[in-house]
């Protein structure tokens, strides 16, 4: 019984050896990954009966006569290279009169050409005001500590830029304006100018202020034109104070008109006008209205944003100054509509693995891998270690198997043996040695006399 056993399990050992075996051998042939020719499996039979040179005179008289039109191909349209550069301005809430002085700046940019291109740029900010960070969506980054920023663009496609800003406490009375550089190669550049503007005035009490806002009427093309800019300053006091009012103007706007209210007129800077009011009782207020001429570039730009400065100084008191921002605005000019200026989410970074060429990630129809040799690799190292493992744990389990069989026979032979023919006593196995047993015991005799506790031997003596 044991040579069929262990005959069986060599045979299914041997054929699970050679079945691994082919299968590698199929797997690293040519054959198992090579692709069908499709031009192969049909013209080799339509070959033979297909005649070909009688069709060859009636296409030769075609391509002769071809030639007389001499005409060239008209030349390809020039490419078209143009970009739009929108800015936002740097806006503050309540949270600034309470410390909190961080707001954003964003810069969109939009490739109006039919051609990929790479827009590059950098930020001026004003006094009092520093970039504390930024990141950039849609393809653009930033670089140099957020200083300046590049965003490659295909056609047609916005990126915006967002930058962390940080805004000191005091910087409401610099009224300053900073602005964002944008260029593409060979190309001019462009600037956009933005300001610090608030949402809210300074809480400072005695004194109020106000700035209408403006609006331009509707053009075709920049030029140079003129608007009112009506401002009202009051005093809230309970003193008469000496008030005055500065102008601040943003870049390409400038004051060509003061109004009669004017006590003194004077140019502080190009961009600051001041003009003093002459003594302003409790609770009254005085009007002023001043013309600002807006320049073709800055109309181009709009809406801007300007602010106006008011003090008031009372006889013997400190003087108190408040802050009041207005606006320029108007539709934008015939062919052009500014980006949007909202902050996009900070973009999350999620590392992708995608090859560049998506013909390579492409299945076949037919055959096991694909044309590129290197992309095959791994698949069939893949199914080459597999098949490996296979071969190992079946050889191993049948090894296991042999040895376990090898063992368990011997141990039922040795249960069930029949012992052959006794013929003789000489032929039995000696017995084991046993201890021998006394025949008698030889109890020890009792000493003579009574036994102790007792006491009839004694009376019977």
């Amino acid at each position: 019984m044991e040579a069929p056993a262990r005959r069986r399990a060599r045979l299914r050992a041997a054929f699970v050896a050679l079945s691994t075996v082919c299968s590698l051998l199929f797997m690293l042939s040519p054959a198992a990954y090579a692709e069908p020719d499709p031009e192969q499996t049909t013209e080799a039979p339509t070959d033979p009966p297909v005649t070909t040179d009688p069709p060859a005179p009636t296409v030769e008289p075609t391509t002769e006569a071809s030639p007389p039109p001499t005409t060239e191909a008209p030349p390809p349209p020039p490419k078209v290279r143009k970009f739009a550069l929108t800015v936002s301005d740097v806006v503050l809430g309540d949270g600034y009169w309470q410390g909190d002085g961080s707001s954003k700046l964003v810069v969109s940019v939009q490739n109006l050409g039919d051609v990929p291109e790479t827009i590059t740029g950098f930020y001026t900010f004003p006094s009092g005001t520093r970039a504390t960070g930024g990141y950039g969506t849609d393809g653009c980054t930033t670089s140099n500590g957020t200083l300046s920023f590049s965003c490659p663009l295909a056609p047609g496609k916005i990126g915006h830029v967002v930058v962390n800003v940080d805004v000191a406490l005091d910087a409401w009375r610099l009224s300053g304006s900073g602005n964002v550089t944008a260029v593409m190669e060979n190309f001019p550049q462009k600037v956009r100018n933005f300001s610090i503007t608030f949402s809210t005035k300074p809480p400072v009490p005695g004194i109020e202020l106000m700035a209408d806002p403006m609006t331009l009427p509707v053009q075709t093309t920049p030029r140079t034109e003129n608007a009112t800019l009506q401002v009202k300053l009051r005093n809230t006091g309970s003193a008469k104070a000496a008030g005055a009012v500065e102008v601040v103007t943003p870049p390409g706007v400038d004051v060509v008109s003061f109004p009669s209210a004017c006590k003194v007129k004077k140019k502080l800077t190009p961009e600051r006008d001041r003009c003093e009011l002459g003594d302003i009782a409790a609770g009254k207020d005085v009007s002023a209205s001043f013309v600002l001429s807006i320049s073709a570039s800055a109309r181009a730009e709009v809406p801007l944003t300007g602010a106006v400065h008011g003090y008031l100084a009372p006889i013997g008191r400190d003087a108190v100054e408040t802050r009041a921002d207005y606006r320029i605005s108007g539709p934008p000019l015939a062919g052009e509509s500014p980006l949007p200026t909202e902050a996009p989410a900070s973009p999350v970074a999620v590392a992708v693995a995608a090859t560049s060429d998506p013909a390579k990630r492409q299945r076949p129809a037919s055959g096991l891998l694909t044309s590129d040799p290197l992309s095959s690799v791994p698949f069939v190292g893949g199914i080459i270690g597999l098949v490996a493992l296979v071969g190992f744990l079946v050889v191993l389990s049948l090894r296991r198997r042999l040895r376990d069989e090898s063992d368990v026979p011997a141990a039922e032979e040795e249960l069930v043996t029949v012992p052959a023919q006794r013929t003789s006593d000489e032929d039995l196995p000696a017995l084991p040695q046993r201890t021998p047993i006394p025949r008698s015991l030889t109890l020890p005799r009792l000493p003579s006399g009574p036994v102790a506790g007792s006491s009839f031997r004694k009376d019977d003596e």
